[in-house]
């Protein structure tokens, strides 16, 4: 779910999508609802249930966040996570029964705002990225089970390997981070890229292994990894910073959106723009 969230948030995007539903602020969250049928999206102005393909208003979400970064459905589809906070104050998750949209839990796990929220595979836990330079873990009932220390800047993205006992984050510190789920060791460090780390998606399911990964950096490139074996693989030069990376649902194509407004289509294998 995670990776057809973000490509068609990207789209979406690339597209003019905060001028088709006039939204102001613009939008800065989006995530298909479990059946397709509507799409949730989040911006300052709070979070909003729109049907698809029509994008008409349906209903809007309870929610305190003063700024919405993301929102994802957990893999089971029966709840929602939204984050964000407040800048330099707070950063707050907060839970919704999906399909109802009733509001079942808020926990405040930072001091900025959370960037980015990510789910186990198997939903009985989700991660955090912060400003704070934060990485948490929690279980479904917000307990907290792991903090993840050692970024030196914000961290703005997070996700976790298929198998669920890893997890991988990326900062304003440039740096890459692999770390054990269960017991929060940092596992490896990748300082390839020269600028912020803007995003990072893992490969859905694919007859290759390793498992892979694409990060955006500032420096204007997308960079392949397989972090279990601590390896660059290649990278991708773009014209523009890509600001998010995600990937096809059958994997095969790794998607840039970038600061210029166009959407680059990567082969992963080849480091080619197609």
């Amino acid at each position: 779910m995670n990776a057809t969230r973000k490509f068609v948030f990207a789209v979406m995007m690339c597209c003019g999508f905060s001028n088709v539903v006039r939204a102001a602020p613009p939008i800065t969250a989006a995530a298909f609802a479990p059946d397709g049928s509507a799409v949730v999206v989040g911006s300052q102005s709070g979070i909003e249930v729109r049907s698809w393909p029509d994008l008409k208003s349906e209903r809007r979400l309870t929610t305190q966040l003063e700024h919405v970064h993301d929102v994802s459905f957990s893999p089971s589809g029966d709840t929602l996570a939204a984050a964000g906070g407040a800048p330099a104050e707070s950063g707050c998750v907060e839970l919704f029964r999906w399909p109802s949209g009733e509001p079942l839990a808020r926990h405040k796990l930072a001091d900025d705002v959370i960037f980015r929220v990510a789910w186990r595979p198997n939903g009985e836990a989700f991660s955090i990225a912060a400003a704070d330079r934060s990485v948490v873990l929690l279980g479904r009932d917000g307990g907290i089970l792991q903090r993840f220390a050692g970024h030196s800047r914000g961290v703005t993205a997070v996700a976790f390997l298929p198998a669920g006992d890893r997890l991988i984050s990326g900062g304003l510190d440039q740096s890459l981070r692999l770390w054990n789920a269960a017991n929060g060791e940092l596992l490896r460090t990748f300082d390839n890229h020269t600028s912020a780390v803007n995003d990072v998606a893992v490969r859905p399911k694919h007859e290759t292994a390793p498992p892979l990964i694409a990060t955006a950096g500032a420096d204007r490139t997308v960079r392949f990894w397989q972090p279990t074996i601590g390896r660059l693989v290649r990278f991708a030069r773009l014209p523009s910073e890509p600001l998010a990376v995600a990937w096809t649902p059958d994997g095969r194509t790794a998607l840039a959106v970038c600061r210029d407004g166009q959407l680059c289509g990567i082969d992963p294998d080849s480091a080619e723009i197609i």
